[in-house]
């Protein structure tokens, strides 16, 4: 039972810090289930955010159920699911209607603009993290620059499954 308080307590503080979409919620991940938990190792993390990210829905969704169930079960990942739903919820509740009313406040917008900083810097953290996670070698870095680079210089007209599937068939020939 304090196994389970405990998984529901983590992804809730999770879930409380992902405003900013999936990919913010990789650091928290990390600092909360890897650091201080230990429920995973670093290297870990790597394979929960393939298959967090290989299968449907959100990530930091796809990943409480995936940590829940290894750490505790079935009941592990109901538990650390609903813990990393409930924050959301419970701001589309109790803010969403006031939303409109609050939309003009100078000081809101202001706390909005800081918070799309602090989302600014998680994402450049899990750009890190997942980048040292992921970039083992010369050859993993020269493939992964020549991806983010074929990103930038198409300006969005490249489509970015098509670089990531360019990239899994160059690690065919590269890595075998």
């Amino acid at each position: 039972m304090r196994l389970l308080f405990r998984l529901f307590k983590s992804f809730m503080l999770i879930g409380i810090g992902a405003y900013g979409g999936g990919l913010v919620t990789i650091p928290l991940i990390q600092h909360e289930i890897v650091g201080t938990r230990g429920w995973l190792l670093f290297d870990e993390m790597a394979s929960l955010l393939a298959i967090a990210q290989m299968t449907p829905g959100p990530i930091a969704v796809n990943a409480a159920t995936f940590v829940g169930f290894r750490v505790s079960g079935l009941a592990g990942a109901a538990v650390a699911t609903l813990g990393v739903i409930l924050p959301s919820l419970s701001i589309l509740f109790c803010a969403g209607p006031l939303l409109d009313r609050f939309k003009n406040n100078k000081h809101v917008a202001f706390f909005r603009e800081g918070l799309q900083i602090g989302v600014l810097s998680l994402l450049f953290y899990a750009t890190w993290s997942y980048g040292c996670m992921a970039v083992g070698s010369v050859i993993d870095f020269l493939l992964a620059a020549g991806a983010f680079l074929t990103l930038i210089l198409s300006e969005g007209k490249f489509h970015p499954i098509i670089v990531i599937l360019i990239c899994g068939v160059l690690g065919i020939f590269l890595f075998s």
